[in-house]
């Protein structure tokens, strides 16, 4: 008798999960050791598929490699109804019944799928993120978050602490994110893997620079996406095509400013002579707080061409220094300064925020001590309330950085607001700023809007006039003034358009029987 032929191997990467050439780059980062890997960018890249089927491999991997039964590893979204639309559904659908079952409540880990017996028994927990700290005594093998830059530093940092699993080496305990840019995360994302930017803790005494990899995901190497869809993303406005098609980080949906390099930021150039002088301070303690200075030329445009940001280097965390300290450092760089452009700081005009005018806790404790005010006074730096009028600065804030352009969205001339090269601080944050999800005219006070916080003070020291929309004409001014002069009724043409359209639609239904709607299904 013939024996059985053994079923063919099948190769997981291309068989089974069935990854795209752009996503194998993160199957091959994982490989070469990567701890932290970030794949994202432009829509239809195949992130939240790279997760789950990733998931699975890993899981599959602390079987085969050290005979692990039961390792655990987390997929996780910012919240339960987007791990329901974006994970839970799919896996559903798109996983074999071979390869294990899902478990909608299982008794032990809630949410899961748990692989079939032969491929290890391997737990891919589904959770949401709506509170991280459920998670403080937990441990997974791997961490997988699907739209990372929907989720704060802080969870970064709660969920990287429950990376470890008996019998897997650290290295191999992996933390994978997958993320379209923009959110309240997009600061610390692009901090860490676009710009190379770490805090001190990254560095030493262990350094985790070499840990953090970056993979783009691009649509275009997506052949299950239709082209008429690129074509119609390319249609699009160039902010939101950049965004959604092109997976800028520079700019994305949501983002609050149109603020970038090419347009806004000048070289160092010399302060003329009786130009006036600005200062602005946000106040800061456990956030960073930022002090800017400008100098206004004969056509009201204003330029920052030095800043003293108070952070630590980790984004949105603050040097936590006293009020006297802060303001001796900057009579320090005011001299330098003041030496640099030939300038005299004596005549400058000062704005801070309402809270320098506060009494505040004394550091030491133990009651109320002097204000930011009173201790910069101490120290012969005078200043004054700015506007705290949240809307007004916004629209000021936009006008100001708003580019002049022709008919042809050509640029025509220069923005109301420059910066100089050397501001470094205001240039990485104010595009990275969001707004608000609900309220759409409000920026989202996750954000690191510190920079933006102190200049506005500036743009409302200096107001200037906003452009308001023109009022679009419905109808054309000569049908306007015969309604005007009682000669037409102005809903007499819509009431007859809807009659013709009522007895069209309705007679259509009753000569085809009830059949109006059998093209829907294609019969």
């Amino acid at each position: 008798m013939k024996e059985k032929e053994p079923p063919p191997k099948l190769n997981f990467n291309r068989d089974v999960a069935k990854f795209l050439p752009r996503q194998m780059e993160v199957v091959r980062a994982l490989a070469e050791g990567f701890k932290y890997i970030l794949y994202g960018g432009a829509v239809g890249g195949g992130k939240s598929y790279l997760l789950r089927w990733i998931a699975v491999k890993i899981l599959m991997q602390a079987f085969v490699r050290y005979a692990i039964r039961g390792c655990q590893v987390m997929l996780a979204c910012e919240d339960y109804p987007a791990l329901k639309d974006r994970q839970i559904s799919k896996i559903v659908r798109e996983f074999p019944p071979w390869l294990g079952a899902y478990h909608d409540d299982h008794k032990a880990f809630g949410k899961c799928f748990i692989l079939s017996p032969e491929y290890g028994d391997g737990v891919l927990c589904l959770r949401n993120l709506d509170d991280p700290s459920k998670y403080m005594s937990a441990e997974f093998a791997a961490i997988l978050i699907d739209e990372l830059t929907k989720n704060p530093y802080s969870t970064f940092n709660d969920l990287r602490m429950r990376l470890r699993w008996p019998g897997i080496p650290d290295a191999e305990c992996p933390f994978i994110g997958a993320t379209n840019p923009g959110g309240v995360g997009h600061n610390y994302c692009k901090a860490f893997w676009i710009d190379k930017i770490y805090p001190p803790e990254f560095i030493s005494p262990v350094d985790l620079r070499p840990a953090f990899a970056f993979i783009k995901s691009t649509g275009d190497d997506n052949p299950y996406i239709d082209q008429a869809y690129w074509q119609s993303l390319s249609s699009l406005p160039e902010q939101l095509r950049k965004a959604y098609k092109e997976g800028s980080w520079e700019i994305f949906l949501g983002q609050a400013f149109e603020f970038s390099r090419a347009t806004h930021v000048v070289q160092e150039m010399p302060i003329p002579q009786g130009a006036p002088i600005y200062t602005t301070f946000d106040w800061g303690f456990g956030a960073p707080f930022s002090w800017g200075w400008w100098w206004v030329d004969n056509d009201g445009r204003g330029y920052r061409f030095s800043e003293f940001y108070g952070w630590n280097g980790t984004p949105n965390q603050g040097l936590r220094w006293e009020d006297s300290r802060v303001a001796d450092e900057i009579l320090k760089r005011e001299s330098i300064l003041a030496e640099r452009y030939c300038i005299d700081f004596k005549t400058a005009i000062r704005k801070a925020g309402p809270d320098c005018f506060q009494k505040k806790p004394d550091y030491k404790g133990g009651g109320q001590g002097p204000s930011t005010a009173e201790v910069f006074a101490g120290k012969k730096i005078y200043l004054s309330p700015g506007d705290p009028s949240r809307t007004l600065k916004l629209r000021q804030f936009r006008e100001r950085l708003r580019v002049p352009k022709d008919a042809d969205g050509k640029q025509i001339g220069l923005p109301m607001m420059m910066v100089y090269e050397e501001c470094d601080q205001f240039i990485r944050t104010i595009p990275n700023i969001s707004t608000h999800q609900v309220k759409l005219e409000e920026i989202d006070p996750k954000c690191e809007e510190h920079a933006f916080d102190e200049a506005c003070h500036f743009c409302m020291a200096r107001p200037i006039s906003l452009r308001l929309p023109e009022p679009k004409k419905l109808l054309s001014d000569a049908h306007i003034d015969m309604i005007e002069k009682k000669q037409v009724d102005p809903y007499e043409d819509f009431a007859a358009r809807e009659q013709q359209l009522d007895q069209t639609f309705w007679g259509n239904i009753t000569e085809t029987g009830g059949g109006y709607f059998s093209d829907v299904d294609g019969r």
